[in-house]
């Protein structure tokens, strides 16, 4: 069950980058960087593109988990005493260090700027 939920987790987190950077192609890199922050890289590519590298996601997360008690109750007079077992499924921590994102873009000579075109980023699960 654990694995399960974490699977799905990983997944929609996975899902979320692709859609997140899509609203980014055809616009300026700026507005890339209202969002985001500074760029942790750029270089030119060559053919008069340039490649901004930005981090995303990552960071620690935490699985929840379930204690289930059972126990027995003894009676004997005005005393009485419990006795229980506890077990704790689930729990625990995920850590990720996140992704390198690339925007790949194109100087603008009509609007000063660079526009993004492509975006490349891990065709991994965990970003």
């Amino acid at each position: 069950m654990k694995a399960m939920l974490t699977i799905v987790l990983l997944l929609f987190l996975s899902g979320c980058a692709s859609t997140h950077m899509k609203q980014y192609l055809g616009k300026d890199i700026r507005e890339v960087i209202l969002d985001s922050g500074p760029p942790i890289n750029a270089l030119d590519m060559g053919d008069g593109v340039r490649a901004f590298q930005f981090t995303w996601g990552g960071g620690t997360y935490s699985m929840p988990s379930t204690t289930t008690t059972q126990g027995t109750v003894t009676s004997y007079g005005n005393s009485a005493w419990f006795s229980a077992n506890s077990i704790t499924t689930g729990g625990g921590t995920f850590h990720s260090e996140g992704c390198i994102i690339n925007y790949l873009t194109t100087w603008s000579s009509a609007r000063q700027t660079w526009i993004v075109s492509d975006i490349r980023y891990p065709k991994r699960l965990v970003c």
